[in-house]
């Protein structure tokens, strides 16, 4: 009875498999008109994406973080192996074991040296990682082809012993070459390898239970850390080959990071497959790779293709069943978790030395920032117009990750979709000046509602692929006049210039000076909206569907309405620093808004404090100064060899140096700084502050200060007494989220 009930299910799987199918080759034919040798073409490219996705889905199901260093891991054996056959007419075979036995060692060294350090940490904090590790790979990447003679161009075909091998349709047509079956004969192997690894060998057994459920695997004594070192090797193994196998098909990649766009397919591949499934992995990954194939064939270029994955994506999120298990939502548990960075006590907060230092401080970045066109010359002017902007994409980045523990991958995205929007009416319909922030503003929250929603079914990692196709999409789609929306949108014949306004018929705007100036209020506007809108409940109540979406579920708090709350405002944000985009750079410029634009942001706001308004604008503001007079320096020194490498340096070792020391950013380390001397402050005063204690021990000098002459919250009295008698304090009350704590407040703000 059992065996027929399961040869049922194997034959309505089987049914529903040739169903799928043939409805997705109808459609190719009848949308592309795909020959039979293209579609064959698009297989073969394809399953190697899809090899690359069963390498993201394997650690995920290991460590529950995306994998964005998946391509870049394996691409630096497979660069050095190509390079051996390009540049010494070295054997394609003899080189072969290069990677074989590189693209695990590194995977291997990548979690053993780097990812084990964040084993504890918010699962947005080690993801992020794995962006700062493709990063650094790409820094070696770059400079590989310099090291080994730099003879060899980007794209060179790569001769195989099979290259020649074709086979031929009835009519003489070529119909298979070798170098396809060659893939199709490595993807067959690589997934009977690892289906067999999988399912019978002890280590394969203790990774699929630690996938499965990693507490309950720790209690059975399964060695999870030695289990998540053979899942990256495996996975540096699988993108090594595939790039290797794909070099043949496509030319020699660029750089170690591949452009994004490897990485691109190979998550679509995986969302298709709920992260969950190799086998819907590689088949989804062929599916996109005959996608890729026939759009480039009948477009001339890889735009279309790679702005279709949003679409994909969306499509994959919104059909998937809204279905959780305890082990996977347990897995995911610290995944929105950001490390929040408390205000100044209250306690201190209005002492004369402290407020001196605040306003000080204040004065000093104002004052730096009003004198810097004075500084820099009025020749550099026109660069800095671009620091206050890049300050207020950071800020919309701080609500949506930062604070909803949403990673957005794409931000810029809505920055450009914005930017497009505003900038074609201003344009053709000479709009007025706060008319097109309007618009900016409103184009911004409508596409941040748009690529949210499906994260409200399926939260977590899955809005960081939708942004990261979105940030494709933007450029290479929306922003392009070659297709019809970038033809309707975007700024026609002469009046693709724009000229800057002239406020009030006093304020001109049109000098790179004063336009900077506008843009500094601007600026300021914006972070004082944004620590206003953290103050409130709504921000409060933000934060604690980001700490534990559980227990404010409990306190009445709807997650769902929470996070479109903060899409609605960090969309918002990023449309006004659209729209000041197009008048900063007096017309659309697609390329201000590509993919890596938002990556490096996305970076930089990491590194500096992904929670913190103030150091997430600083840290933005000073990248874009480094990324634009850096190359002018080294250019002035005539040394232009690092220039191109500035960018990868600061957001890929930098990212992970800073986050050995600081995993919660340079904000964390300047927290702790300020902590330090506000306990010296109290102790000169002698006041006890509770906040501060528990961060040193009892031992700390404050323990026994003499009984503190200001009020202290009502919740510490009962520990003051404690410590005054040198008796244990009792132990906490549990208490809601931390972020329904007002600061300033002496009491909990818990509103049904």
């Amino acid at each position: 009875m059992v065996e027929a009930v399961t040869g049922t299910r194997l034959v309505a799987r089987g049914g529903r498999w040739l169903a799928g199918t043939a409805i997705f080759v109808a459609a190719v034919e009848l949308v592309f008109s795909t020959s039979t040798p293209d579609f064959i073409s698009g297989l073969a490219l394809g399953s190697l994406y899809g090899i690359i996705g069963v390498g993201i889905v394997l650690i995920y199901r290991t460590s529950r973080i995306i994998n964005f260093a998946a391509g870049a891991v394996g691409a630096v054996p497979a660069i050095v192996a190509l390079l051996l056959v390009l540049q010494h007419h070295v054997d394609y075979l003899v080189a072969l074991p290069i990677v074989l036995v590189g693209g695990p060692v590194l995977g291997a060294l990548t979690d053993v040296l780097v990812m084990r350090r964040f084993d504890g940490s918010p699962r947005i904090i080690a993801t992020v990682i794995t962006i700062g590790v493709a990063q650094s790979f790409a820094v070696l990447g770059s400079f590989l082809p310099v090291w080994m003679g730099d003879q060899a161009s980007v794209g060179a075909v790569v001769s195989t012993p099979w290259a020649r091998v074709v086979w031929h349709n009835g009519r003489g047509q070529p119909l298979l070459t070798g170098n396809e079956i060659a893939a199709f004969v490595t993807v067959a192997a690589l997934t009977l390898s690892l289906a067999a690894f999988l399912r019978y060998s002890r280590v394969g057994i203790a990774l699929r239970a630690a996938a499965d459920n990693t507490d309950r695997a720790l209690m059975l004594g399964i060695p999870v850390r030695r289990v998540r070192v053979v899942a990256w090797a495996l996975a540096g193994l699988l993108a090594a080959v595939a790039i290797f196998v794909q070099a043949p098909l496509i030319g020699s990649p660029s750089n170690a990071t591949l452009g994004f766009d490897t990485l691109l397919y190979a998550l679509a591949a995986a969302v298709v497959a709920r992260m969950e499934r190799f086998g819907l992995t590689l088949a989804a990954g062929m599916g996109i790779g005959v996608l890729i194939n026939s759009t480039i064939i009948s477009s001339g270029d890889n735009s279309v293709s790679s702005s279709l994955m949003v679409i994909v994506i969306l499509a994959a999120l919104l059909v998937q069943p809204r279905r959780r298990v305890r082990a996977i939502d347990g897995g995911e548990g610290t995944w929105q978790s950001v490390k929040q960075h408390r205000p100044i006590p209250a306690e201190l907060r209005s002492l004369p030395e402290v407020v001196v230092a605040r306003w000080g401080m204040l004065a000093i970045a104002a004052g730096l920032a009003i004198a810097l066109p004075y500084l820099v010359g009025a020749d550099n002017t026109s660069y800095l117009v671009l620091l206050p902007l890049y300050g207020i994409v950071a800020v919309s980045l701080v609500v949506l990750t930062g604070w909803a523990g949403q990673i957005s991958l794409g931000q810029f995205g809505l920055v450009g979709a914005s930017a497009g929007v505003a900038g074609g009416l201003i344009a053709n319909h000479n709009i007025d000046f706060f008319a097109a922030l309007g618009v900016g503003i409103a184009t911004g929250v409508v596409a941040a509602v748009i690529i949210g929603l499906p994260s409200l079914r399926l939260p977590g990692l899955y809005l960081a692929v939708t942004t990261l196709a979105f940030g494709y999409a933007v450029p290479n789609y929306v922003l392009n006049e070659h297709y019809w929306l970038g033809r309707h949108i975007l700024p026609s014949g002469f009046a693709a210039h724009l000229d800057r306004p002239l406020l009030y018929g006093r304020i001109d705007l049109s000098g790179d000076r004063a336009f900077y100036y506008l843009c500094l209020v601007f600026l300021g506007l914006v972070m004082l909206a944004a620590l206003a809108f953290r103050r409130n409940r709504s921000g409060r109540v933000l934060i604690a569907q980001s700490d534990n979406a559980r227990a404010a579920t409990a306190y009445a708090i709807n997650p769902a309405r929470a996070r479109l709350a903060a899409f609605v405002v960090s969309g918002g944000i990023a449309g006004l620093a659209g729209a000041l985009f197009d008048y900063a750079q007096q017309n659309v410029v697609p390329g201000t808004y590509g993919i890596q634009a938002s990556i490096l942001v996305f970076l930089i706001v990491a590194i500096a404090g992904i929670s913190s308004v103030p150091y997430a604008v600083a840290g933005a503001m000073l990248f874009e100064a480094a990324v634009t007079f850096g190359p002018r320096i080294y250019n002035l020194l005539h040394s232009q060899t690092l220039t191109s490498i500035i960018p990868l340096v600061l957001t890929g070792p930098l990212l992970i140096l800073n986050a050995y020391f600081s995993p919660g950013g340079s904000a964390e380390a300047g927290t702790r700084l300020r902590d330090a001397v506000l306990r010296s402050v109290a102790r000169r005063r002698r006041l006890l502050v509770p906040s501060l204690i528990t961060d040193v021990g009892a031992d700390d000098g404050l323990a026994t200060a003499s009984p503190p002459k200001r009020r202290v919250a009502p919740g510490s009295r009962d520990r003051e007494r404690a410590i005054e008698s040198s008796q244990t304090p009792p132990a906490p009350v549990p208490a809601p989220p931390s972020s329904l704590w007002h600061p300033g407040h002496d009491h909990l703000e818990v509103q049904a």
